[in-house]
């Protein structure tokens, strides 16, 4: 069994024009550290609806454990209007008040919490004050040695400055792409510059690790002593939905097996442009890029 990793967060179905699809950022996540061989645990809520139990049954199949999924009567499981424009990238109408605004931490779940290698969470899953207080709780649960992921997954007016602040103080990895950083200066200021501004940020928040992913001209990387660009890979983008959350669970897996953060950055590449020649967040893997 590989390194144990929980993701916190939405779970929905992304609603394109040609059908539907099982997504969310920490689900994608999830998704991933499965199929790269992780242990991978979900902590959510759907509705106990036809579409819940087909969100369950999904990811079940897929390797994801998802006895932190929460299956809540009168709510409706999570859904996103997604349009894509002509260069593969989203546009989301987020439904409100659904399932995972209710997330909630049952007694199943603290015990894989608790031996947790690494733990991810973002910025939308904690819109709702009940969401944002199991975060709260889960950063309680997990151990001193356990990898703190924040992947800030910025979505409409959904993030606030106590949300963006509380989860840099409790960050060791910070992972963003370049759209998030001017609204992340807006909530934190500092320096104009991108580079300056990052560098500056880790210090300030002690957050050992900075990932900035570039779209198809990779990711930059920022740690201590540590200051380098990754190219990226040239693909036919489909939609570019789930290969920013593919490329954090590759990294992320990665660095839990000691990997040094070129080699994160490189094989994450290879993983998330994949993903974006996709249909869909959660494609299946070819072998090759297996961990």
């Amino acid at each position: 069994m590989g390194k144990v990793v929980v993701s916190i967060g939405e779970l929905l179905f992304d609603v394109f024009a040609d059908g539907e699809h099982l997504g969310g950022a920490p689900s994608n996540f999830a998704y991933h550290v499965a199929a790269l061989g992780g242990d991978s645990h979900l902590i959510s809520a759907v509705g106990d609806d036809s579409s819940g139990a087909r969100a369950l049954t999904q990811l079940r199949q897929t390797g994801v454990n998802v006895e932190g999924v929460q299956s809540l009567s009168g709510a409706k499981t999570g859904a996103v209007t997604v349009s894509i424009d002509r260069g593969g990238q989203p546009a989301y109408d987020i439904v409100e008040d659904v399932a995972w605004d209710q997330i909630g931490l049952s007694s199943k779940v603290e015990s894989s919490v608790c031996k947790a290698d690494a733990v991810c969470w973002g910025t939308l899953g904690q819109r709702s004050c009940r969401s944002q207080s199991a975060h709260r709780q889960l950063f309680g649960f997990v151990s001193p040695n356990c990898l703190r992921v924040f992947d800030i997954n910025i979505r409409q007016k959904y993030h606030s400055t106590e949300v963006v602040t509380k989860s840099l103080e409790q960050a060791d990895l910070l992972k963003l792409n370049e759209e998030e950083v001017p609204v992340l200066r807006s909530y934190v200021g500092g320096a104009t510059d991108a580079r300056e501004f990052l560098k500056e940020l880790r210090h300030r928040y002690c957050i050992n690790t900075v990932v900035l992913t570039l779209g198809a001209r990779g990711c930059r990387i920022f740690a201590e002593n540590v200051d380098f660009s990754e190219p990226g890979i040239l693909v036919d983008v489909a939609n570019t939905v789930g290969a920013g959350d593919a490329f954090t669970a590759c990294f992320v897996l990665l660095m839990l097996e000691g990997a040094d953060l070129k080699t994160c950055a490189q094989y994450a590449n290879r993983v998330g442009a994949y993903v974006a020649t996709q249909d869909s967040g959660m494609p299946n893997l070819p072998d090759h890029l297996r961990l």
